[in-house]
Formats: structure tokens, C-alpha cells, sequence
């Protein structure tokens, strides 16, 4: 095989602009080199539940050549969302159309036009649907550091960040790595509801009521129905809690020209939703509402699983009729 071609460092300032141009918050490059396997002990130790797929061979996401033999670099990207106050239904990342394929879609078409720079380059896609270690990728690009909450975050935009990767056939020059500014603060590990942060940047999948609202099939243990409380899919409150993104927010490390709009796709009817409505919508035709969604990660069965459990929740928490 021949040595990967080489990029300069203008080359990749202007890919740089062509993802930023598409609406991505944070460009940045890294090597081609694995990153430390932090999923084998996880696993081992059972934290991961019922995730299966996360057993099948851990090791192997730590090389990104296992997905790309040909890789020479890593284009670390982050699409940025709008926080949440933690007090929804929904969790902030899926009041819009699936990321996996909005930003999928934004990466496509920016590299069609990185082609324009880079003669022939090659390169695969992957939105977290990959088995690859983004957040470990992200942290050594630069794109932001990896919370105690388990999120990749930066000062600009906290931890309300999409990720995604391009492997490439070219070698980059590689950004520096991100600066972890956590230093003391456990305010995501305090605020978690079912203390699945381990305060040193684990998760107990286990304890995590994403993992049960979303990931978990069938009926829910009593606890865990209890535990969600208003939550029918997914969870913010330990995303809420970080200090970051501060007020004003920092100057951004990227080019000065601000990025495009978002490829994360925003639903109103997402955001605040009717719950009696989502119901009839999802009794209706869950694919047809619901299908391109995040949702239908949970299926029709666990987002109605999810309600019967959240109307029982507020039924309780409501305060008694007063003669």
C-alpha cells in the first residue's frame, strides 16, 4: 500500500471553512492513531446492560482503521443544539429530525465540495451509529473535552453537541488536543437523578434513565417508572447542570466567521408536546409522525410505555382536589 497522501496546513483550513460553512460548530483534525479502549473493563464489568452491540468485540473502536484501513486522518466535527432547561418531556437532541441522518446528510455534501480541495481524497462517514470512539476522537481533536457526565463539551456550547467523524484517505496536519476544564465541579454528578455518574467520568447504563427510556424493551421495574418522573424520552438534567456554555459565551478557537446554520433540524412539535396529542398521533401512525425522528429509537411500544408512566407520575405528584 502506498503512504497516504499529505494535505498542507491551508488545505485544511480550507476544509475547515467547508464544514464550518455547513453548519458545523467545532472542525477539528486529529491522527489516525487508536485511542485508549475505554468500553472492554466497561463492558466486563456489566455497566453497559442490555446494549449487546457494545460487547461485540469493544477493543476494535478504539482504531478508527478498523472501520477505514485506509484512514489517514480523522475530521472530528460537532453540530451545536439549543440547551434545555431540563424540565421537558423530551430530551433536547431529539426535538428534531434524527441527527444521525440531518447531519449525515450536511457531512455528504460538504465533502463533495472538500473534493474541490483535496483531489481524490477518499473518506466514510460515521454519526454515531459506527462502532468508533467519538467522544475519545473528539477529546484529541480539540473539539471540546469529555465531561464527568460522559458528554463532550466546550466553553462556547457546553454540552449541547452533536458528534460526527469523517475518516479519510489524506494526512492532515492534527489540531492540539482539547484542555479538560471540569477541574473540581461535580455539579452533572450531583444532579443526576439515579446516580448513574460515577464522578469520575462513568456511566452506569444501568442507573441512566436514557438507557430506560429509550434503549430498554419491554415492561418497565416499578423503580425505573417512578424514576422518570415527566421524562417519556431521554434525559437532560446532568447536560443542565454544567456551568459551560458560560454567559456571554467565549470567544470561539475556530475562524472568526461564525458557522452556518445548524444541521440539527428542530421539531415544535417536539418541544413542548401535548401528551394526549403525541398519543393519538403515535396510536395513529407511529411511523408516519414519529419514524424520522429520534424516537423511533424507543419504537411505538416504549414511547407508549414511557407515557402510561409519566401520566401516572403527574397524576400522583398533582396536588389533591380541595372540596
Amino acid at each position: 500500500m502506498s503512504p497516504p497522501s499529505e494535505a498542507s496546513v491551508e488545505d485544511r483550513e480550507r476544509v475547515r471553512d467547508i464544514l464550518r460553512a455547513a453548519g458545523f460548530a467545532r472542525v477539528r483534525f486529529t491522527g489516525i492513531e487508536p485511542v485508549d479502549d475505554v468500553v472492554s473493563d466497561w463492558v466486563d464489568a456489566g455497566r453497559h446492560a442490555s446494549l449487546e452491540w457494545m460487547a461485540r468485540d469493544p477493543g476494535a473502536r478504539a482504531d478508527p482503521t478498523h472501520l477505514m484501513a485506509s484512514a489517514a486522518s480523522v475530521i472530528c466535527v460537532a453540530a451545536a443544539y439549543p440547551a434545555t432547561d431540563a424540565r421537558g418531556a423530551i430530551a433536547g437532541y431529539a426535538r428534531g429530525e434524527d441527527y444521525h441522518r440531518t447531519l449525515r446528510h450536511a457531512l455528504d455534501q460538504a465533502m463533495r465540495a472538500v473534493g474541490d480541495v483535496v483531489a481524490g481524497v477518499g473518506y466514510r462517514l460515521c454519526v454515531d451509529a459506527e462502532p468508533l470512539l467519538e467522544r475519545s476522537l473528539a477529546a484529541r481533536a480539540g473539539v471540546g473535552w469529555v465531561g464527568r457526565n460522559t458528554m463532550v463539551l466546550d466553553e462556547e456550547h457546553g454540552p449541547w453537541l452533536l458528534l460526527g467523524e469523517v475518516l479519510v484517505d489524506v494526512e492532515f496536519p492534527p489540531d492540539p488536543p482539547a484542555i479538560d476544564r471540569c477541574g473540581t465541579c461535580t455539579a452533572c454528578v450531583e444532579a443526576c437523578p439515579t446516580v448513574a455518574l460515577d464522578g469520575k467520568g462513568g456511566l452506569d447504563a444501568r442507573r441512566c434513565l436514557s438507557y430506560w427510556t429509550i434503549e430498554h424493551r419491554g415492561p418497565l421495574p416499578d423503580e425505573w417508572g417512578e424514576a422518570l418522573g415527566h421524562r417519556l424520552f431521554g434525559c437532560d438534567d446532568c447536560l443542565t447542570a454544567c456551568p459551560f456554555p458560560r454567559t456571554p459565551p467565549l470567544p470561539s478557537a475556530e475562524a472568526p466567521a461564525r458557522a452556518a446554520e445548524s444541521p440539527f433540524v428542530a421539531r415544535p412539535d417536539l418541544v413542548s408536546p401535548d401528551l394526549d396529542a403525541l398519543e393519538a398521533r403515535a396510536q395513529e401512525s407511529f411511523k408516519r409522525h414519529f419514524g424520522s425522528t429520534p424516537l423511533e429509537r424507543a419504537r411505538k411500544g416504549g414511547v407508549l410505555r414511557n407515557l402510561a408512566h409519566v401520566r401516572s407520575n403527574l397524576d400522583a405528584a398533582a396536588p389533591p382536589d380541595r372540596p
